[in-house]
């Protein structure tokens, strides 16, 4: 696992949402998360902040494995569409695509999925910045 993935991983806010099995190449990124008490809302279905965050963290991730050294990748604009509740106990996976990576702007694409079921997508556009 790279440095960039591992401070992804190890980052405080992530571990308590429950983020595990992040991996990136080429671009793609993928994780694995169980809703748990911590991401429930008021109702006891996952909170859609909590989609939200963790379709932005998987297509960032992803992304990490083809920046240059040097340069960060900022989200830009993020378009999230819920389908369908997970439950307390559900284990969601997350993949990000890469669509078109340019010079200053990538724009990527998540499903979000419990077991076979679709539960999100996103369309992430991200602003490549030099550190």
């Amino acid at each position: 696992m790279t440095d960039r993935l591992n401070a992804i991983r190890e980052l405080p806010f992530h571990r308590y949402l429950g983020v595990a099995e992040l991996n990136a190449d080429e671009g793609a990124g993928s994780l694995l998360f169980t809703v748990s008490e911590a991401t429930v809302n008021p109702a006891g279905v996952l909170h859609g902040g909590v989609i939200y965050t963790l379709c932005d963290v998987c297509a960032y991730a992803g992304l990490t494995s083809v920046l240059a050294p040097g340069t960060e990748a900022v989200t830009h604009d993020i378009h999230v569409s819920v389908l369908r509740a997970a439950k307390l106990g559900d284990v969601v996976s997350m993949v990000s695509t890469p669509v078109k990576i340019g010079r200053s702007l990538c724009f990527l694409d998540v499903t979000a999925k419990v077991d076979d079921r679709i539960v999100a997508t996103a369309r992430v556009t991200k602003t490549l910045v030099n550190l």
